[in-house]
């Protein structure tokens, strides 16, 4: 049996730095155009696959748009053998207009919308898979089908637009972990009506993140604070919540308990956005060697 299944976006996302951001009707000019190659899935596989973490990554990406982004992956040995790539198609693209106080997103989708991983998912052979951002409809497909593995729900701010209360519940009804941030998590309770003790008579683990902050873990009804790990510097913290996932499940995979694997998830987020996420480089043994000298 395979140890994670990883669902998630390829994002390319695009930052578009403006004086202001426009008014309808109005039109300016760019400083500076930025081109990442991110998203929930790509950003995850960079940090995990440096720490050595063995994983599929389920995701859809147009032919047309992520050539490079493909070829990136394949650079550093991340396998995409469950990746589908749609010949003469565009996207997932993100694109970001900033004024460097207040910032705009406009997401295309592309061959995500129709996206049907359910059809040729591996089912019954994985420790755990991780739901992430992505199509909901075949995602709960997926779960119901799912005889073996811990599901975590991870959808982050999917939450928000893509999600129903109807929906929402049977994911929760159908998980073993919640990873979400706090805002997230309260959005979610809010949805389905139920609050924290409810959830997790259902579901065993509840991972809340919190940033700098750290993280709350709600296990048979009890709270647990896990302190965050402080970055030397920061370069940019998007993709701190994935590299902090491709972290808890390194630690995880090699036997570590959840205190811990949390721990390990804040110091490897800690690290990750100290530069560009791409460019990760620690292995399990390093983060290992900065836990070790934690007092926990």
């Amino acid at each position: 049996m395979k140890f994670l299944a990883f669902f998630g976006h390829l994002n390319i996302d695009v930052s578009i730095s403006v004086n202001t951001l426009p008014k309808p009707g109005e039109a300016q000019g760019i400083r500076d155009l930025k081109e990442q190659f991110a998203g929930t899935a790509g950003n995850f596989a960079y940090v995990a696959n440096s720490l050595g973490l063995e994983f599929d990554l389920y995701s859809v990406a147009g032919g047309s748009s992520h050539i490079q982004y493909i070829e990136q992956l394949k650079k550093l040995g991340i396998d995409i053998e469950h990746v589908n790539i749609i010949p003469d198609k565009m996207g997932p693209i993100c694109y970001i207009p900033s004024d460097g106080r207040e910032q705009m997103a406009y997401m295309f989708q592309g061959p995500m919308d129709d996206w049907e991983p359910s059809k040729y998912f591996s089912y019954n052979n994985y420790k755990y898979i991780n739901i992430g951002t992505g199509p909901v409809k075949e995602y709960m497909k997926i779960v119901g089908e799912e005889k073996s593995a811990n599901i975590t729900f991870d959808p982050g701010q999917e939450i928000w637009y893509t999600y129903s209360k109807e929906n929402a519940k049977y994911m929760v009804d159908h998980s073993h972990m919640i990873i979400m941030n706090k805002k997230e998590f309260d959005h979610l309770k809010e949805m389905i009506d139920m609050d924290d003790r409810d959830i997790n008579r259902i579901v065993k683990r509840i991972v809340i993140t919190d940033g700098a902050n750290g993280a709350m873990l709600m296990e048979n009804g009890s709270y647990l604070r896990i302190p965050g790990f402080p970055a030397e510097h920061v370069n940019d913290t998007v993709g701190a919540g994935d590299s902090f996932r491709a972290g808890l499940y390194t630690a995880l995979y090699h036997g570590m308990d959840i205190k811990n694997s949390i721990m390990f998830g804040n110091i490897t987020a800690a690290r990750a956005i100290e530069n560009n996420i791409s460019q990760f480089h620690l292995a399990f043994q390093d983060v290992s060697n900065i836990l070790s000298g934690l007092k926990m």
